[in-house]
């Protein structure tokens, strides 16, 4: 339990140093990570109402982005994840295109249909779902139609 908070931790300290490399280049250093593309993610603190931005992988899904509440297979979601689960509201940035997002939590069964090709462009995410016993949340991710 103490390896995986501290994990998690390291995570969001990794996220955070990511983030400020990502904005101050507009993507050119940091939009690939573990051999996937990388956006950054703003979100509405749940708890702050205050907004925090998070690097995170994603995998393109028609005219949106899929993103997987991993947090590298700990037993709890990610802050962002949760962030949108109580406030479904999102701001994207992949590479120097910046734009508001409408977001949507997959279904289950939504989730395990895609999940071959998540793994697929992301392989990572098919070792960290072994490390727990919680389902990831996957989000589905659109620009607004006012946004495009």
């Amino acid at each position: 339990m103490l390896e995986n908070v501290a994990s998690a931790e390291r995570m969001r300290q990794d996220s955070k140093a990511h983030v400020k490399l990502y904005r101050a280049t507009g993507g050119k250093e940091g939009y690939e990570l573990g051999g996937a593309p990388v956006l950054l993610l703003t979100t509405v603190g749940r708890k702050s109402g205050k907004q925090v931005t998070t690097a995170l992988n994603f995998v393109k899904h028609g005219d949106g982005y899929l993103l997987v509440g991993s947090l590298g297979g700990t037993a709890e979601d990610p802050h962002w994840a949760k962030n949108l689960k109580k406030t479904p509201e999102a701001w994207v940035q992949i590479k120097d295109q910046k734009w508001e997002a409408d977001v949507r939590q997959l279904t289950p069964e939504e989730g395990a249909e895609l999940w071959p090709s998540l793994i697929k462009a992301m392989p990572l995410w098919g070792v960290f779902v072994h490390r727990t016993d919680r389902p990831f949340p996957i989000f589905l991710l659109t620009p607004k139609q006012d946004a495009r």
